[in-house]
């Protein structure tokens, strides 16, 4: 896949050239293209690091800079696209080579240009930072954007539709959080911005620590290096009546990082008595205190940290009794289970940093940093931060171990593949975050010990069970800094929380990363519990990938041929092939299609309403089906097979109804006839039909004993508000509902409520009726057109008045009853039916307005009345008929194509005129010689004109046809230059006078080849511009030039244009509008010539 870029002045700030074409390709099973880009590679004038001072005049080329090379054999080699020394934004790419060098699979997007391809350096990047600082801060400042501290500055260039625009990155600290306006570098306009990464001595002793930790959820937590070592802790409690602390200890002999405190993580710096919370791998600073130095404390001989009074007014303030404590042994523990993995992976690896391994440095992490809000913590490319939490409200302090270790894994994703904080790449990055704090957590889990391994906080943290779902709170992510029993986003079901996507069909780009990125958690949990995969070789799995294969701007399927590719390092679980299956499944299960999966996924929609499950099958045609095989979820399968005495129609579109409270993994699989096999997967979560909650209610009543729905009646109890599931009550899309009841309610209110989402809850966007004055003691309305078929609950509300003050609605002096609900969606009889619109030159464009189902798969045989011309598509390009007068019958006909034989058809007779022809020439012949055209050239470059030999001279009809063999490239613009004959030099002084000019040259391109020249096809009009005296040897002519933009078509395609030129004394109408219009002075002329597509 290419695109195609034009460089033009206005494109390029500051730069100016000719028209220049390069082309963007993406990598990706693009075979052809990687020897180009090797050989670029291989070139050291193309590929190399630009070091040094720039030379401002200096011509910028495209190259490929090395940025860093991952895996054995160095198999990825991750380049970044610049021109000279400057980036081109979102232009990262990544080659997967053999151990020959040669390239297997690329990754992302390239630049390749012409080989002489060069422009100049814009002249804005010359200016000073300083100066370039001002104007960013005083357009910044009129724009409104609050900043608290001076811009960052970095120069760059970005692609867009017109090509190349030179920009500034300011990386910018706003009051509520860090952010990268990409600035225009001429304008300094603010072109998007993009929300920054999300959330680091000398020698020393080093000792193992500890202290009291913890929050109300939890329970006060003693960081133990021993048992009974923190007695200051355990004896602690804020209120008598407070359970006492727990104690955590913790070891890993298997740990290199901590190996002389057995893998213990709350590792401190000791001199003089005085202990400091910074060690080779973690540095944690008490912001509130100090925002720079290493928090400090005086410890004895146990090196506990414990100040009651700090303790006391942190847990009275914030419910939280240490932030510092919590942090440091958690971002150890998070660092030493890096360190741990990562060396276990480069197992040669002797420094901290390695271009061909991994990266990891140390951690460096403010705690109580509320500059972005107290319930924020974030990465900042050099600190993770952590806010105190809003004093126990909703958040605890941000320093528990999920939020630690989402936060640390960011500063690992940026110290290895840099992965951004927006977009597709925004979304993996938050999503291995995530990821890591369960990882983490389980790596906790299998080496902790002491009274907090049988408390009650780690007991329902650690909670899996393969029946409790939504209880599962080992599979959810922030549960231990919510004050509420909830997570803040889930693994099993990422749509939990009402945001994140299951499934990456669900997705699109205006959604938040945090709700892409569940797919990715989706991923991993299917992994883990499909797939039998342990948490830790799950969680390698996504580590591997970002330390060698993930990249700046990766996209999501980039990312799933990245995971796959990671098959080879896993032989423990499975063969190569085993293993890649096993990967490629479950990618396929949340519907990320690698580039390199050997399977072929299959595209329905599915649903789940409460606890039916329906699928649509309309991708694929039913005569090329062979077998349809359903999973349920449940353990129910079914099979048909063709030939068998079942329709297909019955397994086109199904519904079933399953299990409550259940995760169904629903899989569905087609055989077609050719024995290809797809297959597709959905992931549900089922739930009993009944309301999430009942509304509130103020002033409740009770007056009705019974209601009618379309005349199904329903007994009621005299109470506020009741659910009545034990009937369903059928509601037909197609007519009008009928809801009766007692008299004494007219002049009262009602509202009627469908949950159209099946989420259980009623939305203001759910409302049938609202708030309706009742009269004869009915209310008559009709459901939505996107209102979908199927069980549902329906909220019928009499009395006052219904609102949305309240998540489950409010009312007062109301009786409220829910009901089940099935809307049925009849079919309507087949029929066909089309409208068409004549436009000029007999062109006709047919609309079809069939009536089908098209579950059923309508086929349509269109037959347009001429020459054998028909069409098969839904709705029909436009038809250019016979430019002559006639009628033509017009006939359609649509089938079902599943074997029901079903079939209408209709014909209607349309009724055509020979449109008037664009015919032009002088009005008379006499004045054929006072100004005519006698010399023209075309060209799109100007070391290329060409002369139009039969241009000279003009005859009686002032028109003339020139048919020519030149040849031009698509989407270039055309420029036509002429000069008169030979004129008074008076004359042309008063034709040309500004004040009142008499003479205009103009040109059409018949881009839509009608043999009309319409005001559209017609060059840009400027009456001060393109018109000369030109004088030589005593003879004056007038010179006149104009261009217009030729067409772009495909590049294996040819095509004949024709374009019009027209000089003409004192012209009389709008400038274009001439096109086919007589004249009195002047002539005209058309030149016939090809296009060829590039």
């Amino acid at each position: 896949m290419k695109k195609r870029l034009w460089l033009t002045l206005s494109s390029l700030v500051g730069v100016a050239l000719n028209s220049h074409a390069i082309e963007q390709h993406s990598l990706v099973n693009e075979s052809h293209i990687w020897p180009k880009v090797q050989d670029h590679l291989l070139k050291p004038n193309t590929v190399r690091r630009v070091t040094g001072k720039s030379t401002p005049n200096a011509q910028l080329t495209v190259n490929y800079r090395a940025v860093k090379t991952r895996g054995e054999s160095s198999r990825y080699q991750h380049y970044q696209v610049y021109l000279g020394d400057i980036p081109v934004l979102d232009n990262r790419f990544v080659l997967l080579v053999d151990k020959a060098g040669n390239i297997e699979q690329g990754l992302g997007n390239v630049l390749l240009a012409d080989k002489d391809f060069s422009i100049p350096r814009p002249a804005s990047f010359a200016l000073s930072t300083q100066q370039i600082t001002e104007k960013l801060v005083h357009r910044l400042s009129t724009d409104g954007v609050a900043f608290v501290s001076e811009p960052k500055l970095s120069k760059a260039f970005i692609l867009n539709d017109d090509g190349l625009q030179a920009v500034f990155v300011a990386n910018v600290i706003t009051p509520s959080h860090r952010v990268n306006f990409i600035v225009d570098a001429q304008s300094f306009k603010v072109l998007r911005q993009e929300n920054d990464i999300d959330g680091f001595t000398a020698q020393q002793s080093f000792v193992a620590g500890g202290g009291i930790g913890g929050n109300e959820k939890l329970g006060a937590i003693c960081y133990s290096p021993a048992p009974a070592s923190m007695q200051n802790c355990l004896s602690y409690k804020f209120d008598p009546s407070d359970s006492a602390a727990s104690e955590l200890t913790f070891s890993d002999p298997q740990a290199h990082l901590f190996s002389d405190f057995s893998g213990y993580p709350f590792v401190v710096s000791k001199q003089q008595g005085v202990c400091t919370l910074e060690n080779p791998y973690v540095k944690t600073i008490d912001y509130l205190a100090d925002k720079t130095r290493a928090a400090s404390y005086q410890c004895g001989n146990s090196n506990e940290h414990f100040e009651q009074t700090a303790v006391d007014d942190q847990y009275y303030d914030y419910f939280s009794y240490s932030g510092v404590n919590e942090a440091h042994f958690n971002a150890g523990l998070v660092m030493q289970y890096y360190h741990k993995l990562l060396t276990e992976m480069y197992p040669s690896q002797q420094t901290q940093c390695n271009s061909q391994g991994f990266c990891l440095k140390q951690l460096a992490q403010n705690v109580g940093n509320n500059t972005h809000g107290n319930s924020q913590a974030n990465w900042d490319e050099t600190y993770v931060n952590y806010g105190t939490g809003n004093y126990g409200g909703t958040h605890y302090y941000h320093t528990t171990l999920d939020i630690v270790s989402h936060e640390a894994s960011h500063a690992v994703t940026y110290w290895n593949s840099q992965l951004n904080a927006t977009g597709q790449d925004g979304a993996l990055n938050e999503a291995f975050s995530d990821i890591a704090s369960i990882a983490v957590f389980d790596y906790l889990s299998q080496n902790v010990s002491g009274s907090y391994k049988g408390s009650s906080a780690f007991n329902r943290k650690s909670l899996d069970s393969d029946t409790n779902h939504r209880g599962n709170r080992k599979w959810w992510f922030g549960w231990d800094v919510l004050y509420e029993d909830t997570g803040a986003r889930y693994f099993a079901m990422p749509s939990w929380d009402g945001k994140s996507i299951d499934h990456f069909k669900s997705y699109n780009p205006s959604q938040s990363i945090y709700e892409t990125s569940g797919v990715f958690r989706k991923a991993f949990y299917e992994l883990v519990k499909t797939q039998n995969w342990s948490i830790q070789d799950a969680f390698k799995l996504f580590l591997r990938a970002n330390i060698n294969c993930f990249f700046k701007g990766i996209s999501v399927q980039d990312a799933g041929m990245c995971l796959l590719d990671q098959a080879n390092h896993f032989s423990h679980i499975g063969s190569i092939s085993e293993v890649k299956q096993q990967i490629d499944t479950t990618l396929h299960s949340v519907g990320i299609i690698a580039q390199n999966s050997q399977l072929s996924t299959l595209d329905f929609e599915g649903s789940i309403q409460y606890d039916v499950v329906s699928y649509t099958l309309s991708s694929v045609p039913a005569n090329q089906i062979k077998a349809i095989t359903v999973e349920w979820g449940d353990g129910t399968i079914e099979r048909w097979q063709k030939n068998s005495a079942t329709a297909i129609h019955a397994f086109l579109q199904r519904e079933r109804l399953v299990n409550t409270d259940d995760l169904i993994r629903f899989k569905l699989a087609v055989l077609k006839t050719d024995n290809t096999e797809l297959v597709g997967y959905r992931h549900f979560y089922s739930r009993a039909v009944q309301a999430a909650c009942p509304p509130v209610q103020a002033q409740a009543q009770s007056s009705i004993s019974s209601l009618t729905i379309n005349d199904q009646q329903i007994p009621l109890n005299t109470q506020p508000y009741q659910s009545v599931l034990t009937d369903t009550h059928v509601l037909n899309k197609h007519v009008q509902q009928v809801i009766k009841f007692d008299s004494s309610l007219n002049g009262k209110l009602v509202s009627v409520l469908l949950d159209n989402n099946r989420d259980g809850l009623f939305s203001e966007n759910e409302m049938m009726v609202s708030n309706q004055t009742i009269s004869n003691g009915q209310v008559k309305f009709k459901l939505k057109d996107s209102t979908s078929a199927g069980i549902g609950l329906m909220r019928v509300s009499l009395g006052g008045q219904y609102a949305f003050y309240d998540t489950c609605g409010y009312v007062k002096s109301s009786q409220v009853v829910d009901l089940k609900a099935d809307v049925e969606i009849p079919e309507l009889p087949l029929e066909a039916g089309f409208t068409y619109q004549i436009s000029a030159d007999n062109r006709v464009t047919f609309t079809n307005t069939s009536q089908v189902n098209a579950i059923r798969q309508p086929s349509y045989t269109w037959r347009f009345g001429f020459d054998n011309q028909g069409s098969s598509k839904a709705q029909p390009n436009e038809v250019q008929y016979p430019l002559v007068d006639g009628s033509y019958t017009v006939y359609l006909r649509v089938d079902y194509q599943d074997g029901s034989g079903q079939f209408d058809e209709l014909s209607q007779q349309i009724t055509l005129s020979a449109p008037a022809q664009c015919e032009i020439g002088i009005n008379n012949p006499a004045n054929a010689q006072t100004i005519y055209i006698d010399e023209m050239h075309l060209w799109t470059s100007i070391y290329a004109r060409h002369l139009i030999a039969g241009s000279a001279g003009t005859n009686g009809n002032g028109y003339v046809k020139q048919q020519t063999n030149l040849e031009f490239e698509d989407s270039l613009e055309l420029n036509v230059d002429i000069r008169s004959n030979v004129l008074d030099e008076g004359t042309i002084d008063n034709l040309l006078s500004p004040d009142n000019r008499d003479v205009r040259f103009t040109i059409w391109l018949d881009g839509d080849r009608d043999e009309s020249f319409s005001v559209g096809e017609a060059n840009y009009y400027d009456v001060n511009s393109n018109y000369t005296k030109d004088c030589r040897n005593g003879e004056c002519r007038i010179k006149a030039s104009q261009s217009i933009r030729l067409p772009w078509i495909s590049w294996w395609k040819s095509r004949k244009y024709v374009l019009r030129a027209r000089l003409e004394e004192h012209p009389t109408a709008e400038h274009g509008s001439d096109g086919c219009r007589n004249f009195d002075y002047g002539e005209v002329e058309d030149i016939e010539f090809t296009v060829n597509g590039s």
